[in-house]
């Protein structure tokens, strides 16, 4: 059998990359999924947010689903995750962490509310959540950001925004493995966010954290609404931000492919070392 030239191989060999690389490509829906929205069931500014979150989240196409508290059972059927409880009397409970942790630990997305250090119940627990899922021991700043502060990305898409006013926001004074999702110029930030590869102790989840209720209520400005919408995509296709204590490793499909490179180039340098590879 007459040898295949080394042209003709390097065609069939870019084909079947080609071939490998849409086959490892993850499938696309049409249907955002199921958002589940905790709250605590009080009238006022919560449930102000309640309605104007679902409106957001059903205008995305999610499927929302609200409980007073966290519900018993898996959560696994749920993409997202918004805990929008903020004050002292709600903090996260231990069965709260565990279910959480489980959560983002099957690639979840969660969405977590704080606010300024007059609710340091409710926002130290969040930081115990935090430490818990291995994104680092973090601690407020004692002084609150400025109201007006500049969006980064990629929180600036696919609706493009520059900035947000926080009403009397907190702060962490550093993002541990996570990083800013805002900067008031002085290195402040209302909100953090924790990518997929970021937390070690739950490294396929997502999870954001805002510290002010006000940006989700349905009178905010369109900048604020904005920035909602952007949350909601972020946390229905997370990308990595920061890539925290270890780096995400490569998805199986990916190494397959590469591995069998690897074969072929090893096989092309033998037989051209035997000579038997025409060109």
């Amino acid at each position: 059998m007459k040898p295949m030239s080394l042209l003709r191989f390097k065609g069939a060999l870019l084909s079947a990359m080609l071939l490998a690389m849409l086959l490892a490509l993850p499938s696309v829906s049409l249907a955002a999924g199921n958002a589940l929205i905790v709250h605590d069931g009080t009238v006022g500014i919560e449930a102000d947010a309640l309605g104007n979150l679902t409106a957001k989240l059903t205008a995305a196409s999610f499927v929302v689903t609200p409980s007073v508290g966290v519900p018993g059972g898996s959560l696994a059927t749920f993409k997202e995750i918004w805990d929008i409880r903020f004050n002292n009397t709600t903090p996260l409970t231990a069965s709260d962490n565990a279910a959480y942790q489980t959560f983002l630990q099957g690639g979840g997305s969660l969405f977590l509310m704080g606010e300024n250090n007059g609710f340091i119940v409710r926002d130290n627990s969040i930081l115990g959540l935090i430490a818990l899922l291995g994104g680092g021991i973090l601690s407020l700043s004692p002084i609150s950001p400025q109201n007006t502060e500049t969006i980064l990305p990629p929180f600036t898409g696919p609706n493009a925004l520059s900035t947000v006013t926080f009403l009397a926001a907190a702060s962490t004074i550093a993002p541990g493995f996570g990083a800013n999702i805002a900067n008031d110029g002085a290195g402040l930030s209302a909100g953090l966010v924790f990518g997929p590869g970021t937390l070690s102790n739950a490294k396929p989840g997502a999870l954001i954290v805002v510290w002010d209720v006000n940006f989700m209520q349905a009178g905010a400005d369109a900048n604020s609404q904005t920035f909602l919408a952007n949350l909601i995509a972020y946390l229905n296709a997370p990308t990595v931000i920061n890539a925290g204590p270890s780096s995400v490793p490569l998805p199986p499909s990916v190494i397959l492919v590469l591995t069998g490179i690897l074969g072929i180039l090893m096989f092309l340098t033998a037989r051209r070392m035997k000579g038997r590879v025409t060109i």
